[in-house]
């Protein structure tokens, strides 16, 4: 009982919350028009509220990047975008899917995001002109190559798309980890996402740990996949060892 009414409080926070934080964006848009490096930072300060409020806790290893590039990261969760941007300004990569969900789907439009409608070649291909037209501006783009989430130990087979438009347009490339300490915070199959929100946040914590990887640039595509796959995988295994609750920080 006491689980389910902190993740009730929880969701009601998030949503409230969520809300507020549009409705601030678009009270100041309306005067003075659509500012994306407003949104972005607006984002960043309400996910680190949230992080503290839903009993997140991150320990992050490497250097967050500077340059602006793609951040090519492994996927666990529809949280997982929440604990990259709320280190970095950047847009996610979602599916058109996520437009539909209640708030959620409005806010990730509203303050910033590339949807993917993965069904056709023509949705792939709108995405990836987006996605080059983002990094050229000079922001941060968050993908995730294996195009769904799972709890193997490492990545599966990783979609070759972009990695052939970094390396014809040679923009960066940084591979990038996050992985939580319990295997029920992934969501995987059919899942709800309330039916998963309840069963994660009724918990008092959640342990997670983040990995920024090096730089990786090159012009030929398989190469790029390959370093970058094979430094998350890698990375995987080295976070999941000697994982205690003792052992946890909080950024």
């Amino acid at each position: 009982m006491i689980g389910f009414v902190r993740a009730f409080s929880r969701l009601t926070f998030f949503i409230t919350g969520t809300l507020f934080y549009v409705s601030r964006y678009l009270a100041k848009a309306i005067v003075v028009g659509n500012d994306l490096d407003r949104a972005l930072r607006l984002r960043k300060e309400w996910f680190r509220k949230v992080h503290r409020f839903l009993g997140v806790h991150i320990t992050t290893y490497g250097e967050q990047p500077v340059e602006a590039g793609l951040l090519v990261c492994n996927h666990r969760s529809y949280y997982d975008p929440l604990l990259t941007l709320s280190q970095i300004l950047a847009l996610p990569v979602g599916k058109t899917e996520i437009q539909s969900w209640p708030v959620i789907g409005y806010a990730a439009m509203v303050s910033g995001a590339v949807f993917v409608d993965r069904k056709t070649r023509e949705g792939r291909d709108q995405a990836r002109k987006e996605i080059l037209k983002m990094l050229k501006k000079g922001y941060f783009v968050i993908n995730y190559p294996e195009g769904t989430t799972h709890i193997e130990p490492q990545t599966i087979e990783f979609k070759r798309g972009l990695f052939r438009d970094a390396a014809k347009e040679q923009f960066i490339l940084y591979p990038l980890v996050h992985e939580y300490q319990s295997d029920s915070n992934a969501w995987i199959g059919d899942d709800t996402f309330f039916r998963h929100f309840f069963e994660c946040f009724s918990n008092k914590n959640i342990y997670v740990r983040m990995s920024y990887g090096p730089k990786i640039q090159g012009d030929d595509p398989e190469q790029l996949l390959q370093k970058s796959k094979q430094w998350i995988d890698a990375e995987l295994l080295r976070l999941r060892k000697g994982w205690h609750l003792s052992e946890q920080g909080k950024v």
